[in-house]
């Protein structure tokens, strides 16, 4: 396993089948973590941009 700091999250069943069957189909991504951990940061800078443009402070690292 990569060094560094982890934590886990719990996903359904059916969403982790979803998300390998897309991996097998556009090769794009090694993993489901890798898969999600992309998806969560590309959600997380959406919204980060969504409160910026209303003027709310953004979430801290």
């Amino acid at each position: 396993m990569p060094k560094g700091n982890y934590r886990s999250v719990s996903v359904k069943e059916g969403l982790v089948e979803r998300v390998e069957k897309l991996i097998r189909r556009v090769k794009t991504y090694h993993s489901v973590a890798e898969f999600v951990s992309e998806a969560v940061r590309l959600r997380v800078e959406a919204v980060e941009k969504q409160e910026k443009m209303r003027g709310e402070s953004a979430v801290e690292p």
